[in-house]
């Protein structure tokens, strides 16, 4: 693995496109959210607070390590397991900073705005966002999504925007607090949890119990671990898809359980 990230092209180790992109966005968030322009749109001279802001700051810098650093490279060319690794900090790590990093004020707009509020209002629904999430997450790997994403730039980057959506719908309901907008009951985020984890667990184990590996690609690409077969790569990659989504939710619901009384935790 080492000798072929030695030999690697920089700019495919240290994309400059993304890290541009990356610099591009975290310019745009800090003009709009702070400062005399956020004060003449808005009227609020800082819509986020410094900790809203780090988490946003963090979450792009996150999106460059993963998109257009070595990870992206060894997902590319080499190993299933990366490219599971780079889904996982993308939907469990990156999504959840990005979103915890937006003022309050844009949700508000987009769940009131007449042009997005039927849509928003409808997908938010926390039945409805973990059944999307995790239904086109399960097909974009199927064999014939998954490899096309392999061999087409822009079907991948459409991909990866779909995962950002959809995670983004899928933490929503235990992440954006506001007075204004729906909010689950401590019970209910518990019940939510669960739902998504076991709408996961499929995927899980078809990738773990396989007796084949299902992308020809990764069959095809260079070893780059002598003893990781592509069957034993696609095998961790679930590994790890399991531990980073069960791991997520268990904090998660280990939080919630523990903030609340525990007469009332379940209301």
């Amino acid at each position: 693995m080492l000798s072929a990230l030695i030999h690697a092209n920089p700019r495919d180790l240290w994309q400059p496109t993304v890290f541009s992109v990356a610099i591009l966005i975290q310019i745009i968030y800090l003009i709009l959210v702070h400062g005399s322009v956020a004060t003449r749109l808005f009227g609020e001279r800082h819509l986020t607070s410094s900790k809203q802001t780090a988490s946003f700051l963090a979450g792009c810098w996150l999106m460059y390590f993963s998109f257009g650093g070595p990870l992206d490279y060894l997902s590319d060319n080499y190993l299933f397991s990366a490219h599971m690794l780079q889904h996982m900090l993308e939907i469990v790590v990156m999504a959840p900073l990005i979103l915890k990093g937006l003022p309050l004020r844009a949700y508000h707009f987009l769940w009131n705005s007449r042009k997005t509020r039927w849509l928003i209002r409808k997908w938010a629904h926390p039945l409805v966002a973990g059944g999307v999430f995790n239904v086109v997450l399960s097909l974009f790997h199927t064999p014939p999504l998954y490899g096309l994403a392999l061999v087409s730039d822009p079907f991948h980057f459409f991909e990866h925007s779909v995962f950002f959506i959809i995670a983004a719908f899928m933490w929503a309901p235990l992440l954006i607090e506001s007075p204004h907008l729906p909010r689950l009951k401590p019970g209910q985020r518990l019940l939510y949890l669960l739902y998504n984890y076991n709408l996961m667990m499929p995927l899980v184990v078809l990738l773990f119990i396989a007796k084949h590996p299902w992308y020809p690609f990764y069959v095809h690409a260079p070893r780059m671990i002598a003893w990781l077969s592509p069957l034993g790569d696609m095998q961790l990659g679930a590994l790890i898809m399991a531990f980073f989504m069960a791991g997520a939710y268990g904090i998660f619901a280990l939080k919630e359980y523990f903030a609340q009384d525990e007469l009332v935790w379940y209301a």
